[in-house]
């Protein structure tokens, strides 16, 4: 064989292993989709549920969007849950944009709620919109949408409470909106 050859052939195959790159990425974190952080733990979100108060006309209204850790199906069922994750917010706007919304009056966040009898009751509240001088009220909040359309939703949000605590998620997915 051709020595010339042979040292291409070995140059080639030198490159190829230096250029590759470990499959090793344990020490990458994933970012976390369809959950929120608190004090290091996440809850997961499974559903997300929009709501437009205003479908007559295009007067900008309220529009709700839920987050849970049950399925839609189980939300909206007639069952007793437990141990509900729940995520709450609303923007006035004439529909869903991909941009940026700071102006969040409307928020609530819990863990550990449940379902009785079709009604809500929060468990540990985390953020809540009733008191401004409370540790859980927001004095910032941030909500991304980088995708909506007919079927699926993705966005982030970050809420900083008046204690200096932020809870911080995503959801990328599909959304119920019940007519």
């Amino acid at each position: 064989m051709n020595p010339n050859l042979l040292r291409t052939l070995a140059l080639v195959l030198c490159m190829a292993l230096v250029s590759c790159s470990s499959d090793d990425t344990s020490s990458i974190q994933d970012e976390t989709n369809n959950a929120f952080t608190f004090n290091g733990t996440t809850y997961n979100l499974v559903s997300a549920i929009i709501v437009d108060e205003n479908t007559a006309n295009n007067d900008p209204s309220e529009i709700s969007i839920s987050l849970f850790n049950k399925t839609s199906a189980e939300i909206t069922g007639n069952n007793d849950l437990s141990d509900i994750s729940y995520v709450y917010f609303d923007f006035e706007d004439t529909t869903i944009q991909n941009t940026t919304y700071s102006q969040i009056e409307d928020y609530d966040i819990s863990i550990d709620g449940t379902i009785t009898n079709g009604e809500f009751t929060p468990g540990t509240v985390l953020l809540d919109d009733n008191d401004p001088q409370s540790d859980v009220y927001a004095q910032s909040a941030l909500v991304t949408v980088t995708n909506f359309t007919e079927f699926n939703i993705a966005f982030t949000f970050t809420f900083t409470r008046n204690d200096g605590q932020i809870i911080s998620g995503s959801y990328d997915g599909n959304y119920f909106m019940p007519n």
